[in-house]
């Protein structure tokens, strides 16, 4: 299919529409002063935006105090007369006509003189520009910003982009606020090693000396205990944390972080550390198992100076936030009200058990 124009100048609705159906066919680009134009078959093609213009010179050109922009009324023969808005102020003011070199149309409040195009001329000592309130709303928000810019600054902060930083970060809980800052030091205070060897060469010969005499790798069969039933348990323990820990746009959280695991396995999967909450009970039970993102799963493991007090305190645990010190740091351990249910019956059972055994 062929389409022909011929026309020196287009309305910028129409280039926006066929940019929108024949992307490959027209481009939409600004000259210097912000006019839209647009480039089809390698020709350039200007826009025009008559209707817009005309409006705006005939508001212009209207004399001084003409009486267009007032309006006198009575409601009846004993009250004086009244005046106000006249009706054309109330439609130039509410309605999108205002052209912005953003592409945009807005209403004159909202409208902003720097993104006037060319051939829109501005006295801001006219009086319909008053009336319409032109730019009033960019200028309240720009006295709002810059008063905020001020109290962010007597505040002590630099500008009110990092006020508004500042106030995000006294929003969230406590142990994240203390997470980040230890977070913070721990990449200031670490350099990264550079070691060097002062006699290349020397060092090259020995290691290749020592790269000679290495051992072979070599493998021999040993026996070895294994705990009977743990990868049976661990598969039902993955299922029931993924339900669990779910939420409900999909992701899977670690109960330490609350937030989302850090990264999935080629088959779509969370990866996360599957780590025994209480390893004293007697028998293996899939709802005693965390669903923990790598970090913490060796923290709880290896560096948790609570080990010796959870079983003695989570029975009575009262919200879904169980407190721990894993790495000397305070920490709490998220849990759903449907884990903590089970927890206790497992453990309960776990005690009747070991009377049952060894009555007291």
């Amino acid at each position: 299919m062929r389409i022909d124009f011929h026309s020196h100048a287009f309305p910028a609705e129409c280039f926006r529409l066929l940019q929108q159906y024949y992307p490959d066919v027209v481009e939409l680009k600004e000259d210097a002063e912000g006019r839209m134009y647009a480039i089809w078959a390698n020709a350039p093609l200007p826009a025009w935006d008559h209707d817009q213009r005309l409006i705006w010179n005939t508001m212009c050109s209207l004399p001084k105090w003409s009486g267009y922009f007032r309006a006198e009324y009575q409601k009846n023969e004993s009250n004086g007369s009244r005046t106000a808005d006249s009706q054309l102020v109330h439609q130039l003011r509410g309605a999108a006509w205002v052209p912005q070199t953003t592409g945009a149309f807005v209403a004159p409040p909202a409208a902003s003189r720097e993104l006037l195009p060319a051939g829109f001329p501005f006295d801001a000592g006219q009086e319909w520009v008053e009336e319409v309130q032109f730019g009033e709303e960019a200028q309240q928000k720009s006295e709002k910003e810059s008063k905020q810019e001020s109290i962010a600054k007597i505040a002590g902060f630099p500008d009110l982009e990092t006020l508004q930083r500042a106030k995000k970060f006294v929003e969230l809980p406590k142990e994240e606020q203390e997470r980040i800052l230890a977070e913070h030091e721990n990449c200031d205070v670490t350099e990264l090693p550079n070691h060097e060897s002062r006699n290349p060469v020397h060092r090259a010969r020995l290691v290749g000396e020592q790269a000679e005499h290495a051992p072979e790798r070599l493998t021999e069969q040993r026996e070895r205990s294994i705990s009977i039933g743990r990868e049976e348990v661990k598969q039902e323990t993955e299922q029931y944390l993924c339900q669990q820990y779910t939420n409900d746009d999909g992701e899977m959280i670690c109960q330490i972080c609350k937030r989302e695991l850090p990264f999935k396995l080629d088959d779509g999967q969370y990866y996360f550390e599957k780590v025994e909450f209480l390893p004293e009970l007697q028998r293996r039970h899939f709802q005693n198992y965390l669903a923990l993102c790598p970090n913490h799963g060796a923290m709880f493991q290896y560096a948790n100076d609570s080990r010796d007090l959870i079983s003695k305190y989570f029975p009575s645990i009262g919200d879904n936030q169980f407190e721990v010190s894993l790495a000397q740091l305070p920490l709490t351990i998220y849990f759903t009200k449907t884990h903590i249910a089970d927890l206790r019956v497992v453990i309960e059972k776990d005690r009747q058990q070991i009377e049952q055994v060894d009555p007291p």
